[in-house]
């Protein structure tokens, strides 16, 4: 994949979350176990890959490519798929003159969430905080949920937040992982208009 391709490529996944109804910079929670990291090397992803990864619907905020869980004694699971990550910096050189050269390296890797392999042992996984903070309700909002004829049924404690038509269910991460207690009900709303 050449360098113009894998821009495609970055910007189209962007543009398939939007669609999705997922706005990768507007999370307005956090996740269960943590920011996205490498599993090997516990670094936290930067840039691009954050906000990637940051709105995968995985319970681990753990990543890692084939070859790094196969070097932790796992594997991937089979019939999962790999999300990308970007590479890139400058590379500098001297040219035949003595001249400084600057040139853009960028690379891409596939990597697996930790939820997506097996035979990892437990003690290699690092622990993580989950945020937590008091929920204090709204009662206006409350009101209008109660009020709400016809409400889909809504589910608390999920991954994500996301409506399912099939059940005609709203499924949202636990209020207490929420940065405020408005955003909390934000995105429930949000939520609560895809079935009208």
């Amino acid at each position: 994949m050449n360098k113009l391709d894998l821009y495609e490529v970055v910007t189209q996944k962007i543009i398939d979350r939007l669609e999705a109804g997922v706005v990768p910079w507007q999370i307005p929670w956090r996740t269960k176990n943590g920011m996205p990291r490498n599993m090997t090397s516990n670094r936290p992803y930067t840039g691009i890959n954050f906000w990637m990864l940051l709105c995968m619907p995985y319970t681990s905020p753990f990543y890692m490519t084939f070859d790094q869980a196969r070097a932790m004694g796992g594997n991937i699971r089979k019939g999962e798929k790999a999300t990308m990550v970007i590479f890139w910096k400058i590379l500098e050189s001297e040219d035949k003159n003595g001249e400084l050269k600057k040139t853009p390296f960028l690379r891409y890797y596939n990597v697996f969430n930790l939820t997506q392999t097996e035979g990892i042992d437990e003690k290699k996984i690092p622990e993580m905080e989950a945020f937590d903070h008091d929920f204090n309700s709204i009662a206006a909002a409350d009101r209008i949920i109660y009020e709400w004829k016809d409400c889909p049924k809504i589910r608390w404690d999920d991954t994500h937040a996301y409506y399912s038509p099939s059940t005609d269910t709203v499924s949202m991460p636990n209020q207490r992982a929420f940065f405020h207690d408005e955003q909390a009900y934000s995105t429930l709303f949000h939520e609560l208009t895809y079935p009208n």
